[in-house]
């Protein structure tokens, strides 16, 4: 009777903890950050855990995928890239698992050094002179970072004091040839300048949390009032 008693004991108390064990889901990854080469190519991503696991990408990409999108405890997915001919970028996998998250950076270097980048607006005098009414305005381009056009954005400045609530200018588009901004109508009642630079910001370092920026030549934005 007591051996009878001893093995419930037992019994219940393997029960008890493999219930514990089905409710502690864990979640791992090899490390935070994976280096890939500027040359396109494929890596295998292992995924530690006890349970069912999602993943996705932190953002669409047309330069990377992977093969799966969740996964049933410890197996792994296929990440696709390809060649990058500009500067280094990344994407983050965003795993999930119960309640946790885990994410792993995507870092790929890029083929083009900082110094090698090209990113020249052609304006007469480097000046546009805009009516109260405003406009849009296409602006010759030239640029060799043909792979990462949609990545440009305006960075834009102005004299002491006269700094706007909101931008006045916009990008429209960026193409090989040209840029389009839109200057909105004057509506203060006094002139008003902005200097702008079309902006390119990559992902730094494969441990970084901020990228480093190249800008094309300022272009000098007067309004009448």
């Amino acid at each position: 009777m007591k051996k009878i008693l001893l093995y419930m004991m037992v019994l219940l108390g393997a029960m008890s903890c493999a219930k514990k064990a089905e409710y502690d889901q864990t979640l791992g990854l090899m490390s935070k950050y994976n280096d890939l080469s500027k040359d396109g190519g494929s890596t295998q991503v292992a995924v530690f855990s006890n349970t069912s696991w999602t993943v996705e990408m932190d953002r669409q990409v047309d330069w990377a995928s992977i093969d799966r999108f969740n996964g049933y405890k410890c197996g792994y997915l296929v990440f696709d890239y390809e060649t990058n001919y500009g500067r280094a970028r990344r994407v983050n996998l965003v795993f999930k698992a119960g309640d946790q998250t885990r994410t792993l950076s995507m870092y790929q270097s890029g083929a083009l050094a900082d110094s090698a980048c090209e990113l020249d607006l052609t304006v007469n005098e480097n000046t546009i002179n805009a009516s109260a009414d405003g406009l849009l305005e296409s602006i010759p381009f030239k640029t060799n970072l043909i792979f990462q056009l949609d990545e440009m954005y305006l960075t834009l400045t102005y004299p002491e004091g006269e700094e706007p609530a909101t931008p006045w200018i916009t990008l429209k588009s960026v193409e090989l040839d040209n840029i389009v901004i839109e200057i909105a109508p004057n509506t203060t009642g006094a002139p008003r300048t902005a200097n702008m630079r079309l902006t390119h910001t990559d992902a730094g370092s494969y441990d970084s949390t901020e990228g480093d920026s190249v800008y094309s030549n300022t272009i000098s934005v007067v309004q009448t009032q």
